[in-house]
Parts: structure tokens; sequence; C-alpha cells
């Protein structure tokens, strides 16, 4: 007798004119007041949620993405000990992401709260890639400035196929960089993505103590010059 495998669950998202509706009104605000970060989140949201869904589909659909959807960590004060991560050898990813952090005045926990996109399990996926954001840049040596966000914006198009990712590359290449020497650097951001092994998946609270060197040998991801004075790359 076969047995027919259980079904997942489809995932439950806004609808098109809702989404357009939460897009404009971000563009709105945005027009009126570029500094105005929390609606950047919110068109991106908006723009991503179907990209979001992809991602958790194939995450679902693997062992490893399946328990890290079980499990849903997060990447915070509450649940993450930065002292101790800040006491690790310098090199290793716990400590060279509180370096990360702490030189450029940032915190995860300004991601604390579940974005309302009508899923828990894609709101949960959007907080996860809020949360682990610096991680890709201490990953990737992309710096936290206008050139480093640009080309992790490019490298996390090629792994996620996100449409909000690639506005900002695209944009944010019109607006502040231009030049073949930029071009390149954001082709190659591309193809890194793409050589990169899925990130959306990797357990990073289980390589704390594990040298960045070595999960970008692990993850295919060399550097491109590092995130802080003594990362080395």
């Amino acid at each position: 007798m076969t047995v027919l495998a259980e079904t997942a669950t489809p995932f439950e998202i806004p609808s098109l004119p809702r989404r357009v509706k939460t897009a404009l009104g971000a563009l709105w605000v945005l027009a009126r007041d570029h500094g105005r970060l929390d609606q950047v989140l919110v068109l991106l949201q908006a723009i991503n949620i179907r990209a979001i869904v992809r991602a958790a589909e194939r995450i679902e659909s693997t062992p490893e993405g399946a328990e890290l959807l079980r499990d849903k960590p997060r990447i915070d004060k509450k649940h993450v000990d930065f002292g101790a991560l800040g006491r690790l050898p310098d090199g290793t990813l716990g400590r060279e992401y509180v370096r990360f952090l702490s030189d450029n005045g940032i915190t995860p926990d300004v991601f604390a709260e579940l974005p309302n996109v009508g899923d828990e399990r894609a709101a949960w996926i959007m907080l996860r890639m809020r949360q682990t954001h610096d991680l890709w840049h201490v990953l990737t040596g992309y710096r936290p400035d206008v050139r480093g966000e640009v080309l992790l914006q490019a490298f996390t198009y090629a792994q996620t196929n996100a449409s909000g990712s690639l506005v900002l590359a695209f944009f944010g290449t019109l607006r502040w960089l231009r030049g073949h020497g930029h071009l390149r650097a954001l082709r190659e951001a591309y193809r890194r993505g793409k050589a990169t092994k899925f990130l959306p998946t990797f357990r990073w609270e289980e390589h704390w103590a594990t040298p960045v060197s070595e999960l970008r040998q692990d993850l295919a991801c060399p550097s491109t010059g590092g995130t802080s004075r003594s990362l080395a790359t």
C-alpha cells in the first residue's frame, strides 16, 4: 500500500491589493521623510512577501530547514549572550559579530517583533532574515556603508530572488554608486551569492566559536576584504 506524504499547510499572505496599498503608503511616507527606516522595512515586506514564501517553502522542504522552522531560534539579547560572544577568540564568528555590532552602533534588538504578514511561518522567516542580516555582512566582508549594503543586496538577491533586494541594488547603484568598478563589484556580489550555500537555513547559533575564515570556506563564500579591523581575511 502506498502511503501519501502529508501535504504542507499552504502559506497565507495578504492579498495583492492590500500589499500594493501598503507599498504605496510606505513610498508616500518615504517621499516626505527619507529617514524613516521603519517604512523601508514596510516597503520591503510588501514587495518581498512572495519571495519570502518561496524561500520558506524551500526551507520547509529540507530536514535542516524544517527543524529550523520548528525551533524558530532568535538572535537578540533575550536569546543570545552577547557578553560571552565578545569573550571568544578574535576571528571567530561570535567575536567578530559582536565587534561588528559595536563598531557600527548596531543592535539586532530593533527586530524583536514578528512582522505582520498574515502567516506565522513566513513572518518568522522574514524576522530571521532581518536578525541575521549583519551576520551576512560578517561572512561576506561587505561593510555597512552605502556601497557595502548595495553589494550585499545583490548577494541577497542571488540567494533568495527577493524583488526588494534587486530594487535596492538597482536604485542604490543609480543614486549613489556609478562607474565601471562598482558595476564589476555588483556582478561579482551576485555571482558570490549564487555560489554560496543557501544561508537562510544556516544555523549561525551553532558556529559562534568557529573561525570566520573556516565558515567562508565551508559555505563557499570567500571574503572580499573583511568587516573589521582585526578580522583576518
